[in-house]
């Protein structure tokens, strides 16, 4: 991601990660992989994909957002109107793993913070409405043309929206008009919305904000200063693959005002939820049978491919998969920082005597696509 002038990454954590909104003209020359309409389309006919539809209803002055949820039959999403609708899939790199290559263009963030791929098309004339969220979020506008208005200024909630829709009341804000390549940074909170111009595509990549209250279990006296975890200090020395380094152990530490006795169910509560899946999309585990048979296929030289669904992390103590905790023992963090960037094994040479254990757990906790010939 190319940042505006002499900005790099440093600047922008310190400038603007978790404080202000930043418009990026040209920050993806490239933007590459991609989906088309259609494929997107097929996306949300699917039973397993997180997919809406939202149409602008316009009655003279007076517009009104209205939501639908998929799946969709193939003929409806055929016979939608020429304009007025924007159509939104979530999680689109878990259903299509290739397209988790947009997220190592924002290589400064650490990858366990990234919640998901979100990509939308819009017709002409199509947005969600004004709303804000609660995360980060990178808008990287593929083709077409999008504009955004933005506000870090307190709008209200529009008591008339639709019961689907959390929205604000329309405001004028500062106005941007993307076209491809351009990415829009928004931080939580800030209120935004965008139109289609004409018919465009937006990949945005959302950031995973912890609720504090699903950190609180098991964790005595603990209190809530903040209602979701934030790291406006973030450094860029941070960022490796997989790892929670001890300073978001920190924070989480310091926003639930919890002891340092407690550092590590702190650490252990934040790694599990930051790892969790949604109940209909989490892989399933292998046998013990077929664990051995995968290791000794690894030991052997074959490769096997983290699923697309399964989200890994660590840090000094612990491995994290799926919401699940398994203790990492000897396994070392090259290994580790190995599988979560290449998102797979035996890629890097010979599997190490230290880190059979934890593949075996990695394994029974859904972490691999299996085989098919085991």
């Amino acid at each position: 991601m190319k940042f505006p002038g002499r900005m790099d990454a440093e600047m922008f954590l310190d400038r603007h990660w978790q404080k202000e909104p930043l418009f990026m003209p040209q920050a993806l020359q490239r933007l590459r992989p991609a989906v088309t309409r259609n494929e997107l389309g097929w996306l949300a006919t699917l039973e397993d994909v997180e997919s809406r539809l939202v149409f602008t209803e316009r009655d003279g002055d007076r517009v009104r957002y209205r939501a639908e949820t998929g799946p969709f039959e193939p003929n409806y999403l055929v016979g939608l109107p020429k304009r007025d609708w924007t159509l939104l899939v979530h999680d689109v790199e878990k259903h299509l793993p290739v397209m988790r290559a947009l997220f190592k263009t924002i290589p400064f963030i650490p990858d366990w913070r990234i919640d998901d791929l979100m990509v939308s098309f819009a017709a002409p004339g199509g947005g969600v409405g004004p709303h804000r969220d609660n995360y980060d979020v990178f808008l990287c506008q593929g083709i077409g043309v999008r504009n955004w208005h933005v506000s870090s200024e307190a709008v209200g909630e529009d008591p008339d929206a639709s019961d689907d829709l959390a929205l604000t009341v329309p405001f004028a804000g500062s106005a941007h008009t993307v076209r491809q390549g351009d990415v829009l940074y928004l931080p939580p909170g800030v209120a935004h919305w965008g139109t289609a111009a004409r018919a465009c595509i937006t990949y945005s990549i959302g950031m995973r904000a912890p609720q504090l209250s699903d950190l609180l279990a098991g964790l005595p006296d603990a209190e809530r200063l903040n209602p979701f975890y934030t790291d406006p200090d973030l450094d860029v020395a941070e960022s490796r693959p997989g790892f929670i380094a001890p300073q978001s152990v920190e924070r989480a530490l310091r926003l639930l005002n919890q002891a340092e006795q407690n550092r590590d169910s702190v650490a252990e509560a934040l790694g599990r939820y930051v790892t969790q899946t949604k109940e209909w999309i989490t892989p399933d585990g292998a046998s013990a049978d077929e664990a051995q048979a995968v290791v000794k296929s690894v030991s052997q030289g074959a490769k096997i491919s983290l699923h697309g669904m399964a989200r890994v992390a660590w840090d000094q103590r612990n491995i994290y998969v799926n919401g699940a905790c398994l203790p990492r023992g000897k396994t070392s963090s090259s290994w580790l920082e190995s599988l979560c960037a290449e998102r797979g094994l035996g890629r890097t040479g010979p599997l190490p005597v230290e880190a059979v254990e934890s593949l075996v757990g990695l394994l029974k906790k859904g972490a691999f696509d299996l085989p098919e010939n085991l």
